[in-house]
C-alpha cells in the first residue's frame, strides 16, 4: 500500500498538466511586462517593485496596456477567448470593471478615450464594439464586418480595422465606409516551372 502511494504521489508531482504553463501573450512597456498564461494567469512584473498575479477563467487573446493621467502604465485591458474583457488596475491586478460580449474571442482592442474607461474591441465574428463603464449603456455594438477582426486603432473621428490583408475605415455614425484589399499594392512573381526531366550519366 506504501509502495502505491508513493506511485501516486510521484505521478502526481510529474504530470504534464501540472506547473507547465505556456506564455500566449505579452506586453512590455518601459514600466514593466504584462505577460499571460494558457491556463489564464496574468503577470506583471514591474521594471520596480514585486511582481503580482492574477488569474482569469478563460484563455487571454489579447493584452492593452493603458497609461494613466500621471504618466506610468496604471491599467491592463484584457481580452480573452470567451468573449469578455477585464480592466485590471496596476501594479496589483485588480478587476476594475469586466465587459461580457457574447460576440466570440475577442481579437482586438484600442483605447477611445484617454482618463476614461472608453475602449473599442474587436472580435473573431467582426465585430467592433464599444465599451464604455459608467454609461447606462457600457456595451454597443458599432459596427461589423466580413471576416475576424486583426487589428484596431483610431484617426480623428474614423475607425480604422484590420482582417488579414482586408482594411477598413468606418466612420462611427457608419456613413463614411471605405475598404481597401492591400494584398493587391504588392507584385506577384511568376516563376518558372523547373523542368523536371533528368538525364542521367553513362555509367563508368
Amino acid at each position: 500500500m506504501k509502495g502505491v502511494l508513493e506511485k501516486v504521489l510521484y505521478l502526481q508531482r510529474t504530470s504534464p498538466t501540472m506547473n507547465q504553463r505556456t506564455i500566449v501573450r505579452s506586453l512590455t512597456t518601459r514600466d514593466g511586462t504584462l505577460v499571460a498564461m494558457n491556463d489564464g494567469v496574468i503577470g506583471w512584473k514591474p521594471t520596480e517593485g514585486r511582481p503580482t498575479r492574477t488569474k482569469l477563467a478563460a484563455w487571454p487573446t489579447v493584452l492593452l496596456a493603458v497609461r494613466g493621467p500621471m504618466g506610468p502604465v496604471d491599467t491592463a485591458v484584457i481580452g480573452t477567448a470567451d468573449g469578455e474583457v477585464h480592466v485590471l488596475t496596476l501594479p496589483r491586478l485588480e478587476e476594475v470593471a469586466r465587459f461580457s460580449l457574447q460576440s466570440g474571442s475577442i481579437r482586438a482592442l484600442c483605447l477611445v478615450t484617454e482618463g476614461r474607461l472608453h475602449f473599442l474591441a474587436g472580435t473573431q465574428h467582426g465585430a467592433v464594439w464599444s465599451l464604455e463603464d459608467g454609461k447606462q449603456h457600457r456595451s454597443q455594438l458599432v459596427f461589423s464586418i466580413d471576416g475576424p477582426v486583426s487589428s484596431l486603432h483610431l484617426e480623428g473621428d474614423a475607425v480604422h480595422v484590420r482582417s488579414g490583408w482586408v482594411h477598413h475605415v468606418r466612420s462611427w455614425d457608419g456613413q463614411h465606409h471605405n475598404i481597401t484589399n492591400t494584398s493587391e499594392a504588392f507584385n506577384v512573381k511568376r516563376f518558372k516551372r523547373l523542368d523536371r526531366s533528368y538525364v542521367m550519366p553513362n555509367p563508368a
